[in-house]
């Protein structure tokens, strides 16, 4: 469970600044921080130029960087090659000098698990599409490839993953290597899509491993956090595009404790998003349609969605009027400003006045619940734009995941007398518990809480692993 954003690190540029800078870039209308270069003098200064066996290595070069939600940040050396060639002897050089290496992608895990000052790879300039095989659907792509642009590249094929995440500004190999994963109970991480893979390791260099020859190996070396190597190519299962009709409407807490087992076997893919001290669960299914892509009923006016906006609107122009001069400034608001914002700049800008004030988040979350209570609507598109979805501004993360039975046969949750809600499943009972823990102790959480389901991965590493893939696990 988690709420999701992404920075796009592959923007990346070998060109130093005259004097320190932050490259920013839109999306979704935010803002996302990717790099703070040194300066030209201390980017000369600190570049680490590698030469192995005839073979000039990319320059590394002193780079500051951040993860998607700007938690984790580091200064460290940055290398971005730009063929096979040099990939290889980047890995073989570091290797025997002992330096530590990391492969970083597009920055999206919360926990800066990529991060070293020692070394940093990116295969931002390895992005090419390698081979499509129509008749099979399978595709070879080279790692540094965003997700985003290969859906472009497969469009014109009638191909898509089976598949997205959150966003789509993840870098293939580390859409992978992290074990990412969308929502549908009988589809399993996209980890399960990867059919081959080049790993350039320390010790053997280059090694390809597939499910035809070496499964086991594939499976141990998938989800690999980039701890065997780095990623290289990667041959992925892809399936036709398609459309999915999505559905968003609100339940109570109640309603989603008696129909979560139905729900979760009626829809390809589903997830709730429920609201701290709110009885307000937001539920979002998608299902396959031969419908064309467009709103499905009467698209919403700028009248609707002032209404839908009023709430959260009318709270964020009564803090700023009430805040002095001096926090409008500190915190960026004008009141001016406020009938422009959409739903999660609103949220981004209420938190900004006192996200640790539990009265204040309660109120915030109450006016979210609201907006959702009046947007309920459907939609349809290709699945890779109805499977993104906007997560909001910067937040701090964590993600777990656990078995909860089969499809069949969910789990029964632990016995609690004193559950707020009655759940016959462990997944629901999880969240009613959490919940229940988070509005007693008065802790200040934000919306939302999400909960997505995926199949069992074949990934020896993934959170989702399991010797039977009818598993179900929550995430």
């Amino acid at each position: 469970m988690r709420a999701t954003k992404t920075i796009l690190m592959g923007a990346m540029r070998r060109t130093a600044a005259a004097a320190a800078c932050i490259a920013r870039v839109p999306l979704n209308g935010h803002r996302r921080l990717l790099v703070a270069s040194a300066s030209a003098a201390a980017a000369v200064g600190m570049a680490v130029a590698v030469a192995e066996r005839g073979v000039c290595v990319t320059e590394g070069r002193e780079v500051k960087i951040a993860n998607w939600s700007n938690t984790h940040n580091i200064t460290g050396t940055l290398y971005q090659p730009s063929s096979m060639k040099e990939l290889e002897a980047l890995v073989r050089h570091c290797h025997e000098k002992e330096i530590k290496l990391r492969p970083v992608g597009a920055g999206i895990s919360p926990n800066g698990i990529a991060f070293s000052e020692a070394g940093m790879v990116n295969l931002s300039n390895l992005n090419q599409l390698i081979s499509v095989d129509e008749a099979t659907g399978r595709v070879r792509v080279q790692a540094g490839m965003r997700v985003s642009e290969l859906v472009d590249a497969l469009r014109p094929y009638g191909l898509t993953l089976p598949n997205y995440a959150s966003v789509k500004e993840q870098e293939v190999g580390g859409l992978i290597q992290a074990g990412a994963h969308g929502t549908g109970a009988t589809i399993p991480p996209l980890d399960n899509a990867v059919t081959a893979m080049r790993i350039v390791t320390p010790g053997r260099g280059s090694v390809e491993v597939t499910r035809e020859t070496t499964p086991h190996l594939l499976d141990a070396l998938t989800v690999g956090l980039g701890a065997f190597g780095v990623v290289a190519e990667v041959t992925l299962q892809c399936v036709r595009a398609h459309n999915l009709e999505e559905h968003t409407f609100t339940a109570s807490r109640a309603e989603v404790a008696r129909n979560h087992g139905r729900w979760l076997r009626d829809n390809k893919h589903i997830r709730y998003m429920w609201i701290p001290y709110t009885d307000t669960v937001v539920v979002v299914t998608n299902n396959p349609t031969s419908k064309p892509k467009g709103v499905v009923g009467e698209a919403v006016s700028e009248t609707e969605e002032a209404r839908r906006l009023r709430p959260l609107r009318s709270l964020l122009v009564d803090r700023i009027s009430k805040a002095t001069a001096e926090a409008q400034e500190r915190l960026g608001l004008d009141i001016e400003l406020v009938d422009s914002l959409n739903f999660a700049e609103c949220r981004d800008w209420l938190l900004k006045f006192d996200a640790l004030d539990t009265d204040h988040v309660r109120r915030v979350n109450r006016a979210e619940a609201r907006f959702w209570e009046n947007s309920e609507g459907w939609a349809v598109g290709d699945s890779s734009e109805m499977l993104q979805f906007e997560c909001g501004g910067e937040q701090l993360v964590l993600e777990v995941a656990f078995p909860t039975g089969t499809l069949d046969n969910l789990k029964s949750p632990v016995p609690r007398e004193d559950r707020s809600i009655p759940a016959s499943s462990q997944d629901v009972a999880f969240v009613v518990d959490l919940l229940d823990e988070i509005e007693s102790r008065k802790f200040p959480a934000p919306a939302p809480i999400e909960q997505r389901w995926t199949r069992a991965s074949p990934s020896r590493m993934s959170p989702a692993a399991s010797a039977s893939m009818d598993d179900v696990f929550s995430w």
